[in-house]
């Protein structure tokens, strides 16, 4: 009888020292993951616009709600940055006069101007190429091609690639 109540004991304390586990405390291992939809529409919760910091093209978010097109982002884009961003230093090459800027989509997207494309900036021209890159790649239509051809009325086309940071 006393051997059968020291079995489990023997028993329990053999896993115990065998395991090699030491406790430990909490680890924090980051977020947890989170379901994307694979099929329908995705709309991002954030719209890409593309300013300028330092000479350099940057894209900065914007929280957005439902469906906004690559001409809406355009349109987002000639207001120029908001006050925060303006504070943290963010400014625009695009001149808010540049007008209607028409987006097709196609392979590639096709950026038509109302005036020269150099009376731009590379800096400016590169904000409307990423701006119009990341609303497309929103809508779900993301171009195959890398970049967007860029045309307007003297009937030159450039073929630019996003080039931001």
């Amino acid at each position: 009888m006393r051997r059968t109540r020291a079995l489990p004991a023997l028993a329990a304390a053999a896993l115990l020292a065998a395991c090699g586990v030491q406790p430990t405390g909490v680890v924090p291992a980051g977020p947890g993951p989170s379901i994307r939809a694979t099929t329908g529409t995705y709309v991002r919760a954030g719209l890409t616009l593309y300013f300028v910091s330092d000479g350099r093209v940057i894209p900065v978010t914007r929280p957005s709600e439902g469906f906004i097109s690559p001409e809406g982002a355009i349109t987002l884009l000639l207001k120029g940055p908001t006050e925060r961003e303006a504070a943290q230093g963010l400014t625009t090459f695009v001149p808010p006069e540049i007008g209607r800027v028409e987006v097709y989509p196609g392979n590639p997207t096709s950026i038509v101007l109302p005036f020269p494309v150099r009376k731009l900036s590379n800096q400016a021209i590169n904000q409307l190429v990423c701006t119009t890159i990341a609303a497309s790649s929103d809508t779900g239509r993301a171009p195959v091609t890398p970049g967007v051809n860029v045309s307007s009325p003297d009937d030159k086309m450039y073929f630019q690639s996003c080039k931001a940071d």
